[in-house]
Order: structure tokens, then sequence, then C-alpha cells
């Protein structure tokens, strides 16, 4: 598999794993994951400094390379390079999509066999630790608050109601410029702010940062290729797998990981979770005056 020339035009590294992995040894294996789950970190690392996050070797590293199709270590960064590059930019992205998509297949069976793919991969990767932590801040914050920008928004919103609908306090925001500074006046100390932010560092999400530090609140990221640039600042990272390179949408780990948060968190709490959603279905009643549904089930015999 020669990696020159169109990134997008080759098969990504994950997919390249997948494919290969049963031909690599334990070590190579190993690193070869690793690559594929953390393709900020890699960007970043020398192979003797990957080697040694991984517990290996550079020559291993440089085995894994090669055996997954590239010329060799610095070959495979700088298809990654490219690859963070172009995800960046909407029309490359979704240039990308449409070539693994191509006239005459069947499109929504990609689509539904890059997010398997990808839903695997995110529970290979997930950082058990970071989870815990991430678990802990929501279970014992006072007051949430959700923030996303541009499709993460939608993510944002999503958590922020089913937050809200267990019992906890929450708000979300997907407020840019000078109008955020509004939202985070009610931020306060040990409060929980969960922000979605797949690829970019606006400097909207600097701000929310340093603020929530500076007052003392704790910080989750969600994220696919921010982790490594904000883990010192944040409480906890929850890292996506790259969704850019595949027909799979970039909120889909997002939206998994807002929704098991919800659960861990309910679970801590479960009679104020049932209890509170015991209340949304009477005051649901109650605004409505009848039936919710247009057409209600029959009733039981």
């Amino acid at each position: 598999m020669k990696t020159s020339g169109n990134a997008s035009r080759v098969a990504p590294l994950h997919e390249r794993v997948a494919a290969l992995g049963y031909t690599l040894s334990t070590s190579e294996r190993t690193v070869a994951e690793f690559m594929a789950d953390h393709p900020e970190v890699v960007v970043s690392c020398s192979a003797i400094e990957l080697g040694a996050r991984t517990g290996t070797s550079d020559a291993t590293v440089v085995r894994a390379a090669k055996a997954l199709g590239y010329q060799g270590f610095r070959d495979l960064k700088r298809s990654m390079i490219e690859v963070l590059a172009r995800q960046r930019d909407l029309a490359a992205t979704m240039d990308d999509r449409l070539a693994r998509v191509a006239a005459g297949s069947d499109q929504v069976l990609r689509v539904l066999d890059d997010t398997i793919g990808l839903l695997a991969q995110l529970r290979r990767s997930l950082d058990p630790e970071a989870w815990q932590r991430a678990v802990g801040a929501l279970a014992a914050a006072p007051s949430v608050m959700t923030f996303g920008i541009g499709p993460a928004a939608s993510l944002a919103d999503y958590l922020c109601l089913s937050l809200k609908r267990i019992g906890v306090p929450a708000r979300g925001s997907g407020l840019t410029g000078f109008r955020l500074a509004d939202d985070l006046l009610a931020l306060r100390a040990d409060d929980a702010v969960v922000v979605f932010a797949p690829i970019r560092q606006f400097r909207e999400i600097s701000v929310i940062v340093r603020h929530a530090r500076a007052v003392g609140a704790q910080v989750v990221l969600v994220t696919e290729s921010l982790g490594m640039a904000l883990a010192p600042q944040v409480h906890a990272v929850l890292a996506t797998p790259q969704s850019t390179t595949t027909a799979a949408s970039e909120i889909t780990g997002g939206l998994v990981l807002a929704h098991a948060l919800t659960l861990s968190v309910a679970s801590a709490a479960r009679d104020t979770a049932v209890e509170a959603l015991r209340l949304v279905n009477q005051l649901r009643a109650e605004v409505v005056g009848d039936e919710l549904d247009v057409t209600p089930l029959p009733p039981l015999d």
C-alpha cells in the first residue's frame, strides 16, 4: 500500500491495522493499535519516543510501520500529518467520504460498516481511568455546563437535556464570540464542564478551559484530536477515534459517550434519576391534558 500522493485515496491506518493486524507480532500489534488510536500523539513522536510510550522499541515501531504497508515510520507519519491537515478542511473531508461511498455502491452499508468499525475502535481505546474521572466529576458536581460549536453543539444539547431529565442541574451553550462571556459568569467551583471539541481548538474552548480552572470547575473534554494539547489543563480527556477518514459521522463517538455518561451518572443516584423521570412524565401529562401520542397503545386485557 503506497502512501505517496493524495492521502484520501489510500487505506486509512485504522483499516490497515484491522486488515493486517493478525499478521503482526504481539509487540507490533500493540504499536499498530496505539498509532491507530492516537494519531495526534504519533505525529509528534519519534520512533524512540513511540517505542517508550508503548513499552516496545524503536525497531518494533519501524517494523510495524513497514508491515502495515508504509516505507517506514517517517512515511507513516507523513501520511498521518496529511490526514490530520485534511480533516480541518470541510470540502476535503467530504471529498474523502464521497470517495469511500463511490457512485453505484450501497452508501448506507458503507456508512454502517464504518460506524461499526469506529465504535469498535472506541471500545478498545477508551481510557478507563479517564472515564472514571469524567463520571466522578459529573456525579459530584452541583451543576453541569455543556458546550459545543457547530455539529458538536447538538452533542452538548443532547447531554444537557439528558442530565436535566435525571435530575442533574445542567445548562448547555453553543454561543461564540463575546456572548459566551455571559454563559461563563454562572460557573462556580466544583461545577463540571463537558466540552465537545472533535477537531478544532477554537478560541472559545481555550477561554472556557482557562476560566474553569480559575474558578475551580472541572473540565471533561470529548475530542478526537485535541487531547494531547489540552490534557494538562483539563480534568479528563475522553478520546474518540478519527472519523474524517471514514464515512462515519464525526459526532458518533461523542453521542455514544454522552449517552453513557448519562447512564453512569444516573446509576450513581438511581432513585433520584427514576423519580426525576417520573416527574417528567407527570408534567407532560399535565401540560397536554390527554394522551401524548395521537395513536396510543391499546389497553391491556
